[in-house]
């Protein structure tokens, strides 16, 4: 099995975790148990639900996290997700 590919996603606002100032983010490319119970079209179009379900899954975020975390700092995880269904060896 290979390793997966992991991408560190720099947050445009600092977040504080477990009391420590977080200012980037490591995914883990997804793999299908990850993707399970969601709709991967919702994924692609960055819809938030769908990255509510996956980043604790691929990230050291949790549910609560993504409740409060600041709106700017969305767009860079869920273009990060995104990301990892392109084929850019085309």
């Amino acid at each position: 099995m290979s390793k997966n590919k992991l991408v560190k996603i720099t947050l445009p606002t600092p977040i504080m975790k477990d009391d420590k100032e977080v200012t980037t983010i490591e995914l883990r490319k997804p793999c299908a148990g990850d993707l399970r119970g969601l709709n991967l079209t919702d994924v692609c179009q960055m819809d938030f639900n769908a990255a509510y379900e996956i980043l604790p899954r691929i990230s050291i975020l949790n549910e609560r996290d993504l409740l409060d975390i600041e709106v700017e700092n969305l767009t860079p995880l869920m273009v990060g997700i995104a990301n990892f269904f392109v084929n850019t060896k085309q």
